[in-house]
Formats: structure tokens, C-alpha cells, sequence
């Protein structure tokens, strides 16, 4: 199977940058580029110095929840006709991942697996025209570049990730794995900012340091609404475990606290096994089981998020010792059914409707996050090292 892959890469990497380049492309051309029209406004507002998450309803449906870093983020784009900024965007976005999954230390035929794996949540994000690919890619930078001792750039990844969508905040975990601690909390202060006062040379400092207050506000307000229930069904939001619960349960009045924090901990806890630091195999299972928390623990969550949480499962997979067991076979098959191919064509509207509204597209991450965490916990127990990556 490996050596079909290996023949295949070139195809494979092909239809990463081909397919979102079409599914741009088809978004411009059916007018449907809403959340497009949100970034660009991003740009353009910074520049005209207006509130950046106000309603335009004459520009776009929906409200912006990015930071003001965002507005350099998307310039490039934002200056070009929307038939080329469009395809260019969703292309951008899929290369960010595709770099990240490129130097992961695995082996070449273990990356075609990767890119399989997440190749059709990738579509569901560039269909959506959306920047998650981007973000995943970022948070696995900054793991990558703390591994190869690069401070600058690791955490460079983790506020780039931050400044423009809060996700990448995450990657701070990874400062346990550090070789050079005092240097990576330096660098931190010195990106924090640069990158926050960045966007002020195409706004005004009064402007931008305002924007950040909003930004606040309107992330606030958007996890109160992403809890929203209405006659038992859920928005496309809150496609998480906090989502799955309310949405079987119709308990609503509950504060995400009561899940979040009992996740935090099992998430963190794995971490007190120091002497587990060095080992690669660890860190990159602790990298896929980030990946997938910050997304089922989200209530911003809906299933372009998704390509996220794929990323950590694909991580996960190859963290597994050869043979695979059946067990990972089938709770591999589960995800790519029920959380991939959910939100395709495959399935009739109705049928993509119910996974999302009922969050049910969350649960088979949500076990595989489980499985994750608890093969964390018992690293020592089984030390053997996965044959699909590189130990260096």
C-alpha cells in the first residue's frame, strides 16, 4: 500500500492545491463568497478606520471575528479582483498546511497519508472559503520549529495564530518541549508586540488599539449565540462536545466551563511524564490530541473547523505502532465517515443537516480525543517507537 502511495505523490499533492483552486474558483463564480467578502472588509476597513465587527449588511451577511492583524493577513488578496483573490486565497491556505504536513518528521510515504486523510475536510474549509487550514498549518509550525530548536519561529507560528483567530494560542503548550525556555518567553514578548502594533502603518494607533476591545466584545458575544438553541436544534455552530450535549439533551443553561475545564486537565495532565519530553513520538500524539481539543472544546466550532481536529486524527494515526489495530482501523473509518464525508455531496442535504445541527459530526473526534489522551497516559507502559516517523 505505502509503495501505491509513493508512486501516487505527485497526484496526490496535485489535486491538495488543485482542488481548493477550483473550489475557489466556483465560489467567485456562483457569487457565494460571503465569508470572503467578510476578509476582505477586514483590509478595507482597517484602512477607512471602521469598527471592524459592525454589520455591513450592504458588503455581507454575518460579522467579522478576526483580529485587526488579520487586515495584512488578507491585504494581498484583498487588492486583487475577486476571480483571482478568491482561487489565490483558498489556494494560500491549503499551501500553510501542506508546508506543515511536508516537515513533520515522518516518513515521505507516511505524508501521503497525511494528506489523504485531511484532503476532504481541506475541500470543506476551501469550499467555505476559509482560513482553518491555515490555522492548523500554524499550530503545527510552531511544534515543528521548537522541535528543531528554532524559538524565533516557533513562536512567531503560535501568536500569528493568536493575533488572527485566537486558535493559535494552543501552540504555547509546546514550550515544555523547548530547549531554550527563557529565549521562547523573550521572543514571545518581542512578536506580541510587533504583530499587535503591526496593522497600525495602514490604520491609526488609536484605531487599531480600539479594535482589540471589540474584538473582544464580539467574540464574547459570539460564543452566546453559538449556544443558541431553538425547538431542539442547534445552528451550525457549537459543533462540539459541549454542542453534542446540549443538542441530545436540550440542557442549554449550563456553563461550557463544566466541560472545558475537566478537558483542559485531561489535556494538560499528560504533560507532568517529563521524562517523555524528548521523545518524538510523544510530542507529535500530544500535537495531534491539541489539534483535535481546540476544536471539540470550541463553541465556535461548525464543519469547515473540522479540517482542524482531521489534522490531529491524521497526526494520531501515524503516531500508531505497525500493525495497525483493527480497533484504529475502525475508529479511522468512523471519523472519515461520519465527520468528513458527512459534509459532502455524498449525503443528501438533510442528512448533512442533521450531523450538523445535532453536532453529531463532533463525536467520532471526540473518541478519538479520548483515545488519544489515554494512549498519552500510558506512553511509558508501551515505549515502542511508531515505524511511520523518523526518530532523529
Amino acid at each position: 500500500m505505502f509503495e501505491k502511495l509513493k508512486e501516487k505523490k505527485f497526484a496526490i499533492s496535485l489535486l491538495w492545491f488543485l482542488l481548493p483552486a477550483i473550489a475557489g474558483f466556483l465560489k467567485w463564480k456562483q457569487h457565494s463568497t460571503n465569508n470572503y467578502d467578510i476578509f476582505k472588509g477586514v483590509f478595507h476597513h482597517t484602512v477607512h478606520k471602521l469598527n471592524l465587527y459592525n454589520l455591513y449588511p450592504a458588503e455581507y451577511f454575518d460579522s467579522n471575528h478576526y483580529g485587526p492583524l488579520f487586515s495584512l493577513v488578507i491585504a494581498p488578496f484583498a487588492l486583487l479582483p475577486d476571480y483571482i483573490g478568491v482561487p489565490l486565497w483558498t489556494v494560500f491556505n491549503a499551501f500553510v498546511l501542506y508546508k506543515a504536513l511536508m516537515v513533520l518528521p515522518v516518513h515521505n510515504n507516511s505524508k501521503w497519508i497525511l494528506l489523504l486523510l485531511t484532503l476532504v475536510d481541506l475541500m470543506t474549509a476551501s469550499h467555505s472559503v476559509q482560513t482553518n487550514p491555515a490555522v492548523a498549518g500554524m499550530i503545527i509550525l510552531s511544534w515543528y520549529y521548537v522541535k528543531k530548536d528554532k524559538v524565533v519561529w516557533a513562536a512567531l507560528f503560535v501568536l500569528l495564530g493568536t493575533f488572527i483567530k485566537l486558535y493559535g494560542i494552543v501552540g504555547l503548550a509546546f514550550w515544555v518541549f523547548s530547549k531554550q525556555k527563557v529565549k521562547y518567553i523573550l521572543w514571545l514578548f518581542v512578536w506580541s508586540i510587533l504583530l499587535f502594533c503591526l496593522p497600525m502603518i495602514i490604520s491609526s494607533p488609536d484605531f487599531i488599539l480600539q479594535s482589540y476591545f471589540d474584538w473582544y466584545k464580539s467574540i464574547t458575544e459570539k460564543n452566546l449565540t453559538n449556544q443558541t438553541i431553538i425547538n431542539g436544534v442547534g445552528n451550525r455552530q457549537d459543533v462540539s462536545i459541549m454542542g453534542l450535549f446540549r443538542r441530545v439533551t436540550l440542557i442549554n443553561n449550563f456553563s461550557n466551563l463544566l466541560f472545558i475545564i475537566p478537558g483542559f486537565l485531561l489535556q494538560v495532565l499528560p504533560l507532568l511524564q517529563f521524562k517523555l519530553y524528548k521523545n518524538v513520538v510523544f510530542q507529535m500524539q500530544y500535537l495531534g490530541s491539541l489539534l483535535i481539543f481546540i476544536v471539540i472544546f470550541s463553541s465556535s466550532s461548525e464543519s469547515p473547523t473540522y479540517i482542524i481536529a482531521l489534522a490531529g486524527v491524521a497526526i494520531w494515526f501515524v503516531c500508531q505502532t505497525l500493525p495497525i489495530k483493527k480497533s484504529t482501523w475502525i475508529l479511522l473509518i468512523f471519523v472519515i465517515i461520519i465527520t468528513s464525508l458527512t459534509a459532502t455531496d455524498l449525503f443528501p442535504p438533510t442528512i448533512r443537516d442533521f450531523f450538523t445541527f445535532y453536532s453529531v459530526k463532533a463525536l467520532p473526534c471526540i473518541v478519538v480525543w479520548f483515545v488519544c489522551v489515554y494512549q498519552l497516559f500510558n506512553f511509558g507502559e508501551n515505549t515502542s517507537a511508531s515505524k511511520w516517523i523518523i526518530q532523529e
